[in-house]
């Protein structure tokens, strides 16, 4: 927090925190860190992935060359959505 708005916060309600104010602003919420975890697995995964590419290597038995194909395959949607991962949309 910046100090002018802390000595405004001290003017206005004293060494008494406004009750707006509690302890929950300083911890981050749940559905942020949860944000983050993902981010960085993802980027972790994309990583992974330009690395395979770049140098043509493979992991196990799948290629990036492999996962591209797979990605872009128009059935991609009807292999999803027999995972439940995917629902078609309403016309």
């Amino acid at each position: 927090m910046g100090a002018y708005r802390e000595q405004l916060l001290k003017e206005r309600y004293g060494n008494q925190p406004p009750a707006y104010m509690g302890p929950s602003e300083e911890v981050p919420p749940m559905a942020f860190t949860f944000f983050k975890l993902k981010f960085t697995i993802s980027l972790f995964l994309f990583a992974g992935f330009a690395w395979m590419s770049m140098t043509g290597n493979s992991f196990g038995q799948m290629t990036a060359q492999q996962i591209v194909e797979a990605v872009t395959e128009e059935d991609i949607s009807v292999q999803l959505s027999e995972l439940g991962l995917y629902e078609w949309p309403v016309e």
